[in-house]
């Protein structure tokens, strides 16, 4: 039986017209067979042209779609993240935008110039963060990754995985309250230019001459800055611009996104040039959580000068319930890593805790420096004596990049000389420090997994060294891991931890200060051994230093006779130094050398 409708149309439609529609339809439905079908690249249309109108026609064409002209770049409406075994996100089209926001697709980040977020769920998310902080460019990727901040030109850069980064500026959010007014109003001066960006300054500092100023700060005691009343602190030695409007909207938006309130950072020790925290960062092992906190409570020489501060990944019981114990007495702060989209465990989390934790440490909480341990280590008697000496160093010296309390080949029958600090073109890890400065150069490059090795790549590392030392002053007990225990039996678990006192402050330590005094020092040490072939050596009988030169072919062949670890990342070998591998064999010292500073 039909409907009413159905019934009425066939009664007023004549069949003499039904034609008529097919005949309609048919050119309806063909003509978007013919737009599809064309080609989509400049060369093509131009190709078309050509066939079609002639060398006329097809010089317009190829004109009229210069790329300055015309985007001919395919944006898809769908952002699916890539990332195996990564939870599927919503899906964000071009209209999930915010009132005052728009959205592209794209990648833009590299023209921003402002604070990073991590665990970022959708790009609306990112957008409402511009607007509070009164940015006018943000960009985001679907692995949560968020930056909110200035740029000259917000617009689009090419980029290899385009799909998964979306962009777009924003106006000033009306709601956002204005901040109080200044007693007294200073006059803009130029600003200088610096070595590298203030992480205290979410914008690009060459716009600040758009903005009305609000504040200047005076240096005070010890080489601190101290702030007009009401404005963040900033760590510098000159005087520099400390606050204005877009500064403090900004920094409101940026503590809440870190989950940590005002109060409790103006609370945290005022950063300056001596004062580094120790940054723990710590999952769910509670019972290494208690062994590696109560050696570092045991050997800290200043709970002043070096802070404790714990990040914990998850909501793991029992260690929450350690930290929160340690907290209650002021021990430590308490910093809890809770990513807002799904990561998977293992190295792809652990990756993006440690950015998390040091973008808390140096962006928010706003140190100079930091010595990052892990809940499975523990230090040595003199682990705070050895970073005081060396942070001076690290400061003064642009051809370091860290300092380590590791050498990877550490194992007692490996090791002699307590107070010997090398130089290495390897980054060891495993209780190391870093300056911001070096964090502002790898924050918006900051790997998806595997962090260490990221650290270790050449276009990261620049020629630059780590100090570390002979005789390691940590020693890592954690057989379970995200590594699931490699090497950890073969080499970690034997590796030596220092158990004498050393005055690191009062020793020379100015062979290892720069490179230049670093080579003479090394090249020296090796032509005064004796060279001599692997094959010479008969057992254990050596009675001086000796040098045994290798070729990279037989470089296994040789760590194997040393009992030395083999591998090699990004073309270092652990604990080298321009292919010199110092350690100590049979009580003397021992040095394998490629080539410099024998040929």
């Amino acid at each position: 039986m039909p409907t009413r409708s159905h019934g009425k149309k066939r009664i007023d439609k004549p069949a003499a017209k039904q034609p008529r529609k097919k005949d309609a339809t048919v050119k309806q439905d063909s003509a978007p067979k013919r737009k599809t079908s064309l080609p989509a690249s400049r060369l093509q249309l131009a190709a078309c042209a050509a066939a079609t109108f002639g060398a006329a026609g097809a010089y317009w064409v190829w004109a009229a779609l210069l790329p300055s002209k015309v985007d001919l770049r395919t944006k898809p409406t769908l952002v699916v993240p890539r990332d195996v075994g990564m939870q599927a996100a919503p899906s964000f089209t071009l209209a999930s935008s915010v009132p005052g926001c728009t959205i592209e697709r794209g990648y833009a980040n590299r023209h921003i110039v402002g604070p990073e977020r991590f665990g970022i769920s959708s790009p609306k998310e990112c957008m409402k963060f511009c607007r509070e902080s009164s940015c006018n460019c943000w960009s985001w990727k679907d692995d949560g990754f968020c930056r909110t901040g200035t740029a000259q030109t917000c617009n689009y850069i090419a980029s290899e995985d385009d799909d998964r980064w979306m962009y777009g500026s924003c106006t000033m959010d009306k709601s956002v309250p204005p901040p109080p007014a200044r007693p007294t109003v200073l006059p803009l001066v130029p600003a200088q230019p610096a070595a590298t960006a203030s992480p205290e300054l979410p914008f690009n500092p060459s716009l600040l001459r758009t903005f009305a100023p609000v504040a200047l700060t005076t240096q005070g005691k010890g080489g601190n800055t101290e702030a007009v009343k009401g404005t963040s602190q900033v760590s510098t030695a000159e005087p520099v611009l400390a606050a204005t409007q877009r500064v403090e909207t900004s920094e409101k938006s940026q503590l809440q996104a870190a989950g940590t309130s005002r109060e409790d950072a103006l609370k945290a020790p005022k950063p300056n040039a001596t004062v580094c925290p120790v940054l723990m960062i710590t999952h769910q092992r509670a019972e290494y959580l208690k062994r590696a906190l109560g050696s570092l409570f045991r050997h800290r020489i200043k709970s002043e000068t070096y802070p404790i501060i714990a990040s914990q990944d998850g909501e793991d019981a029992e260690v929450k319930a350690v930290l929160q114990k340690y907290e209650a007495t002021g021990a430590l702060k308490f910093l809890r890593f809770t990513p807002k989209t799904f990561l998977p465990t293992g190295y792809k989390r652990l990756s993006a805790h440690y950015g998390w934790a040091l973008g808390q440490v140096f962006d928010v909480l706003g140190y100079q420096q930091v010595v990052i341990l892990e809940e499975d280590l523990e230090i040595a008697v003199d682990f705070f004596s050895y970073f005081k000496a060396t942070l001076p160093l690290l400061q003064s010296d642009s051809k370091l990049f860290c300092v380590s309390a590791w050498n990877d080949n550490g194992r007692s029958d490996l090791v002699q000389n307590a107070t010997a600090i090398y130089r290495s073109d390897f980054f060891p890890g495993l209780g190391w420090m870093l300056l911001s400065s070096f964090w502002n150069e790898v924050r918006g490059k900051w790997p998806n997994e595997y962090w260490d090795d990221f650290l270790r790549r050449p276009e990261i590392r620049l020629e630059r060294h780590c100090l570390r030392p002979e005789v390691s002053r940590t020693h890592t007990f954690g057989e379970k891991g995200v590594s699931h225990g490699q090497y950890y039996k073969q080499h970690l678990a034997s590796n030596m931890l220092n158990d004498k006192v050393v005055d690191w402050v009062s020793m020379n330590l100015s062979h290892v200060a720069t490179a230049s005094a670093f080579d003479l020092f090394l090249s020296q040490q090796v032509k005064a051994a004796k060279l001599i072939r692997l094959e010479e050596l008969k057992g254990n009988q050596v009675d001086s230093p000796i040098a045994v030169q290798y070729v990279d072919k037989d470089w296994k062949k040789v760590a194997q006779h040393f009992g030395l670890m083999e591998d090699q990342k990004a073309g270092v070998r652990r604990g080298s130094y321009r292919g010199v591998l110092p350690f100590a064999w049979n009580g003397q010292a021992t040095y394998l050398v490629r080539d410099w500073p024998l040929n």
